[in-house]
């Protein structure tokens, strides 16, 4: 995972290594299992509460963060603004534990792929990327309904559980409205891809800065590749204040219209054009899944996970009801099937998931491919 030069580094996730002190260190009532990875100015290990026997998140400021006084304090700003939340879509906080002059977050474990690793891997279909959207702004409703801005909201700061649960993280850089922020009047704070014409000109911001920033989030998730780019940060400034991008449907076409009508009015340069909140793009987002989606988004996102080999079939297979079972033949490739047995095939698929009592709906988009190939 490629980290930004920001001086509070997001903590890039790996398999946990095994280093024998690490594993026999305790914070608090914690056990270090490992390590998880790391950022600029923070370490996140992987750990176990002995107690509850409970896997959790350990993320701990590394000494040079303890002696700069800003990352210091956006590490504790990010505790509070944790401890503040209780959303199934944000990252919880157990603890805040202070040992040997270091502090350490104690956090929920999140054992699944993080949004930037998924579209790495290649563009999202318009339905999970729209189930992930709705999630985050729920999350931001909430958030902001406690007067809590995100500031750096990106795929990489967005993970997606193995039972297809979405969690928001990392608000090391957010802002409460009710105090004073902690970097000057007039200076950029955010990963310059996803900031909003606000934070790159240093404008007052408020919540519609996330929306924003959503926008970015969705348009890359939908088409690989984010809207404002540029050889220079510079650049990438005037792209954003000038809202000079490719228009969605431009380079990716199969996106619904709907779909690509909410991504664009969040991406507005004017802030009173978006969204007026982050709980009208969710539903806005919602109508569109209403009409697209005809099973529980949490077995949507679990199939996706299990298609992009994030999860293996038991794993898939654990978190699916029976009824949900035939959401994992949408992402499934057909097999080559002999010429005049595909109409058979398809009917007997349909068929099947509809007796299952899966309520599973295919549009044309879908089923069309899948009838060309079973056909040949």
């Amino acid at each position: 995972m490629r980290r930004e030069s920001l001086p509070f580094a997001p903590v890039s996730v790996a398999e946990p290594k095994t280093d024998k002190a690490v594993r026999h260190r305790k914070i608090g009532a914690c056990r270090v299992l490992g390590e998880l990875g790391r950022g600029g100015m923070a370490l996140v290990y992987r750990g176990l509460h002995e107690l509850l026997q409970r896997e959790v998140a350990i993320k701990e400021l590394l000494p040079e963060g303890q002696r700069d006084k800003e990352a210091l304090s956006r590490f504790r700003r990010e505790a509070l603004a944790l401890a503040a939340f209780r959303h199934q879509n944000i990252v919880t906080l157990y603890d805040l534990v202070e040992k040997n002059d270091s502090l350490f977050m104690v956090m929920e474990y999140v054992d699944g792929p993080t949004l930037h690793a998924l579209i790495k891997d290649g563009p999202l279909p318009p339905d999970v990327a729209a189930v992930i959207g709705a999630r985050i702004a729920s999350a931001l409703d909430h958030a902001h309904f406690r007067r809590i801005i995100h500031r750096d909201l990106k795929p990489a700061n967005v993970m997606l559980t193995k039972s297809g649960e979405v969690k928001l993280m990392d608000f090391g850089i957010a802002k409460d409205v009710g105090l004073e922020a902690l970097t000057q009047q007039g200076m950029a704070v955010g990963t310059p891809s996803y900031m909003s014409p606000e934070q790159v000109t240093g404008a007052a911001i408020d919540a519609r800065t996330d929306i924003f920033s959503l926008g970015v989030l969705l348009y890359e998730a939908l088409s690989g590749t984010r809207p404002f780019v540029g050889k220079t940060a510079g650049e990438v400034f005037a792209r954003i204040r000038d809202g000079k991008f490719t228009p969605l449907h431009k380079v990716a076409p199969g996106v619904p219209a709907p779909l690509a009508r909410i991504v664009k009015r969040a991406l507005a340069v004017k802030p009173e054009a978006r969204f007026p909140d982050a709980a009208a793009m969710r539903r806005e987002l919602d109508l569109f899944l209403a009409h697209e989606v005809r099973v529980s988004h949490p077995a949507l996102l679990v199939a996706f996970l299990r298609y992009r080999e994030k999860l293996t079939e038991t794993e898939a297979l654990a978190h699916l009801t029976q009824q949900e079972l035939g959401v994992l033949d949408v992402f499934s490739a057909p097999k080559p099937a002999k010429r005049g047995q595909g109409q058979w095939k398809l009917a007997a698929l349909v068929a099947g998931t509809v007796a299952a009592g899966t309520g599973l709906y295919l549009s044309q988009a879908q089923w069309m491919p899948l009838l060309e190939q079973l056909t040949r």
